[in-house]
């Protein structure tokens, strides 16, 4: 059996000759290559910038700040509507035999000019002095609409006495009507009073009062009580009956009815202003948070019905009795008393089902409560014995207790009758919520169109004077509203850097300044009103879209979390490479500058040849295998290799020797060349 020795160099004189330096050179990249190497991630980097800008770039597209700024401290532009004024032809007196005959709208001018005099003296001598906004015209202008009219009407059914007792004509249907326009202010006369000498100054002191009280010369302001302007709205009427497990509960009513006939008439002229959307709502058990006081009735309500019995007995023996007997009844009744602290918490949310569907738009919330047996007669402590309460910005409360004589196991229905005094409480309600002016007191009720008709028991409705009035204090209120909200997206846009500015954004911003710009003093109360609507709600669209908050989440602190895990890991041993290869190639530089000759063919030129050599050797000569990994079978190889050169190592032993033995007689030479 033969055994093999290890191969020896002169059997493979190749693998002998590679030194430790060419087998490392061998398998690490040239320097060429591993620089180029190590920039081109660096190089990728930088290459990507361009395109990862454009990707997380905001797009904010300039707003309009100077045409904002000028809106900011603008006025709202006054208007001066026309107020139509005209008589019946037999409403003045016939001038005698001799006497000038003036024409009618000559009549008119006179004690239209009478008028104005006195009411800009009234606006003078008030403090802030005030100005009058409005004109009277004579003729109707078929092209421009006037919604604003006075009348002077001779009628027979008039009321004989003075002073004039002027009211708001009423909308007529039928076939027996006055002829005279809905929402007209009528200045009735009496025929017998048309002589009377002084009747110029009756007409004048009439028609001042009126006009002081349905045209003031501001608009009313928006109470805190009521609701912010919104173009829809729901009113839900909400019947609650408190425990019908009890018995005696409402198990149904005549809404449609009272809906028609109460609230029909002052929503139909709102129409320009809000569009309502109503619905109705019965529930059967809807318990209070709290337990009401079982106390003694007002004692101020009880006083006044004191009084009013001992009218009632005086000079009757036997019913002063009777009126005593009744006093005392009465001074003993209890009730269940809510106190105002009680009022406040009274709508109990959690448990009652109020939700008016899936809507957005405000609801305002009308409810009718029937106590339970237990809890009856249920009354509020408030000194004029009043059944219901206002919720600011979110309706009205009214109690309902049903007659003590019905049954206790029983349930009724509400007829249009029961639901009357609660519908007109709920419209007092409703004037209060929407900021609705009240009719002024010098202003009495429209009369029947004759004295066979009976005098109608609903709230007279709404008249174009205060729909007027409400389109002039809703415009103030828009506009108000527009101008801070184009001003707070302006200064959102500048402090907030990461918030985007988009074509649509910038769209609803100019579409609500350019609104606002067009409101002028030709305008109409109803244009103006339009206008500044439209501005606000784009104003709001434009605050309050999507695409604008996307970005707000993600702060320049939220960018530096994110991309610090990713690029630090990176960019630690991509910068460390460079350092060295910049170290490598300052050395490479240094060690090609001692290698250039300084004369030709010198000794001390050759002298430092031989010390850049071996200064190369040296460093060829080092492990390098610090810089790169090797694979086992690359080490296999140099393991092999060294090997097999240990036959040579006496040879580069001497080999050293000899150049160091060279380069110290070099040294000497030199010096003595110097």
């Amino acid at each position: 059996m033969s055994v093999t020795g290890p191969k020896t160099a002169n059997s493979s004189p190749s693998r002998i000759r590679k030194t430790p330096a060419e087998v490392t050179a061998a398998i690490n990249p040239s320097t060429k290559r591993r620089l180029w190497i190590t920039l081109s991630f660096p190089l990728l980097i930088v290459l990507a910038i361009p395109f990862w800008w454009y990707v997380t770039s905001i797009e904010r597209i300039p707003l309009p700040e100077s045409r904002i700024a000028a809106l900011e401290n603008a006025t709202l532009p006054s208007i001066r509507p026309k107020i139509l004024f005209t008589a019946d032809v037999d409403a003045f007196p016939t001038p005698p035999p001799g006497r000038a005959v003036f024409e009618h709208k000559v009549i008119l001018q006179s004690l239209a000019r009478e008028v104005l005099k006195g009411i800009d003296g009234i606006y003078e001598q008030r403090r802030p002095k005030k100005l009058r906004n409005w004109d009277l015209v004579y003729d109707d202008d078929k092209r421009e609409h006037t919604p604003l009219r006075l009348h002077i009407r001779r009628w027979e059914h008039a009321n004989t006495s003075w002073p004039l007792e002027p009211y708001v004509q009423a909308s007529e249907t039928g076939l027996m009507t006055s002829g005279i326009k809905g929402g007209t202010l009528v200045i009735p006369v009496h025929p017998s009073q048309i002589g009377d000498r002084f009747l110029k100054q009756h007409y004048k002191i009439a028609i001042i009062n009126s006009l002081l009280g349905l045209y003031p010369p501001d608009p009313p302001e928006i109470p805190l009580r009521a609701l912010k302007y919104s173009p829809n709205i729901t009113l839900s009427f909400v019947l609650l009956n408190e425990d019908s497990s009890e018995g005696s509960y409402v198990r149904s009513w005549d809404i449609e009815g009272a809906i028609r006939d109460h609230l029909l008439p002052h929503l139909e002229l709102l129409s320009p202003i809000f569009n309502f959307t109503i619905e109705s709502q019965l529930l059967y058990h809807a318990p209070l948070t709290f337990e009401p006081t079982y106390n003694a009735t007002d004692a101020a309500g009880n006083q006044r019905a004191i009084d009013a019995a001992i009218e009632t007995g005086k000079g009757d023996e036997e019913n002063a009795k009777a009126v005593a007997k009744e006093l005392a009844d009465e001074q003993t009744e209890k009730a269940w008393i809510i106190d105002e602290e009680q009022m406040k918490v009274f709508v109990n949310s959690e448990r009652w089902s109020l939700d008016s569907g899936s809507t957005n738009n405000p609801v305002l919330r009308f409810l009718l409560y029937v106590p339970a047996a237990k809890h009856r007669p249920m009354r509020l402590s408030t000194p004029d014995s009043a059944q219901s309460f206002l919720l600011p910005q979110f309706g009205g409360v009214v109690l309902l207790n049903p007659p003590p004589s019905t049954p206790s196991a029983s349930t009724y229905h509400l007829p249009f009758s029961a639901l009357t005094p609660a519908f007109h409480l709920f419209t007092q309600h409703l004037y209060s919520l929407l900021a609705l002016p009240p009719t002024p007191d010098k202003i009495h009720p429209s009369p029947p169109p004759t004295p066979l008709h009976a005098p109608s028991s609903l709230i007279q409705p709404i008249t174009p004077w205060q729909v007027h009035q409400v389109l002039l204090a809703r415009t103030r209120e828009n506009s108000e509203e527009a101008r801070k909200t184009l001003m707070g997206i302006v200064r959102l846009v500048k402090k907030i850097r990461e918030m985007k500015v988009g074509q649509v954004v910038r769209g609803k911003v100019l579409g609500a300044v350019e609104r606002l710009e067009q409101l002028s003093s030709n305008n109409t109360a109803l244009e103006m009103f339009i206008l500044t609507r439209d501005a606000v709600g784009l104003a709001n669209q434009a605050f309050f879209d999507p695409t604008m908050m996307g970005l707000l989440y993600f702060p320049d602190e939220h960018k530096f979390a994110v991309y610090t895990p990713l690029f630090a890991p990176i960019a630690v041993p991509l910068i460390l490479g460079l350092i060295k290869e910049f170290l490598a190639w300052k050395r490479r530089r240094g060690a090609k500058r001692q290698t250039m000759p300084t004369a030709s063919g010198s000794p001390v030129a050759r002298d430092r040849e031989l010390e850049g050599r071996q200064q190369t050797v040296n460093e060829d000569a080092s492990p390098a295998f610090e810089q790169t990994e090797v694979s086992e079978t690359q080490f296999a190889g140099v393991e092999l290799a060294t090997q097999s050169n240990e036959a040579n190592d006496g040879e580069r032993l001497t080999d050293l020797d000899t150049a160091t033995t060279e380069r110290r007689s070099l040294r000497s030479r030199s010096k003595r060349l110097r």
